[in-house]
């Protein structure tokens, strides 16, 4: 991969990092059901009260926003660096399936997967680049920051809330789980899939990090730093594990 300088890159983001009329609309919707989603059984207690409901469902709004916002400005970033135009598109299937689930469980199970990135080669940016075209590798990298992001993000909240003790905090930790989780799922078009047919190994790496921080920071409660740097070298781990194990046989 070749450096470019931080005024070349600064450029791309100035050009290209901004959401266009489709996909804010398209967000705007993902946003929209997620929050719906998120606020189900929120809507009253035993009974149904439509002004705590629109109260929580304006609450939800706004964090989903900022974490959708997060996961896909990320890789945006990540994509323009490379070379890449990013594209956000909806996935009308996943929120169908979100709204079946939540809908059929009462609440009790949520399910964010909703929308999927694409990248477009930007041709100048790339003039000279060894391998012309798009990187399935690249892109699986470049996919698998937007859950990074969310991990990460949940990571924080986590450690300002144990000060706090919000309960609205809890929820915006577990928000940004539930979309790190569900959009690390490979399956076609969520960010994993797209890591697992750039890199098999990769993929472990990330998932075994992934698992292994949600197991230190959530159950053990070790500090974020550490959470990290122990969850680094058991990605390490389950690559070594998985390549002598099956990839070398590949």
């Amino acid at each position: 991969m070749a450096w470019i300088t931080w005024h070349e890159y600064k450029d791309r983001v100035k050009r290209y990092f901004w959401f266009n009329k489709t996909e804010l609309r398209d967000l705007f919707l993902l946003v929209l059901f997620f929050a719906l989603i998120f606020s189900f059984d929120k809507w009253g207690g035993t009974t149904f009260n439509l002004i705590d409901g629109l109260k929580n469902l304006i609450i939800a709004f706004i964090l989903v926003a900022i974490s959708v916002f997060i996961h896909h400005s990320i890789q945006r970033l990540a994509a323009l660096y490379l070379g890449y135009r990013p594209e956000q598109r909806i996935w009308w299937l996943g929120i169908l399936i979100g709204l079946a689930v939540v809908i059929f469980s009462n609440g009790r199970i949520m399910v964010f997967a909703g929308s999927f990135l694409m990248i477009h080669m930007l041709t100048r940016q790339r003039l000279g680049k060894y391998r012309y075209g798009p990187s399935m590798k690249s892109f699986g990298y470049v996919a698998m920051l937007g859950p990074v992001a969310n991990l990460l993000f949940a990571g924080i909240l986590k450690a300002i809330n144990m000060n706090i003790g919000s309960p609205l905090l809890d929820a915006f930790v577990g928000l940004n789980l539930l979309l790190a989780f569900y959009n690390a799922i490979p399956i076609p078009p969520l960010d994993g899939s797209r890591l697992v047919f750039g890199s098999r190994l990769g993929y472990v790496f990330f998932i075994g990090a992934m698992l292994a921080f949600l197991a230190l920071f959530y159950v053990l409660a070790l500090s974020i730093i550490a959470c990290l740097v122990l969850a680094f070298l058991m990605g390490i781990v389950s690559w070594i594990v998985f390549y002598v194990l099956f990839e070398r046989f590949l």
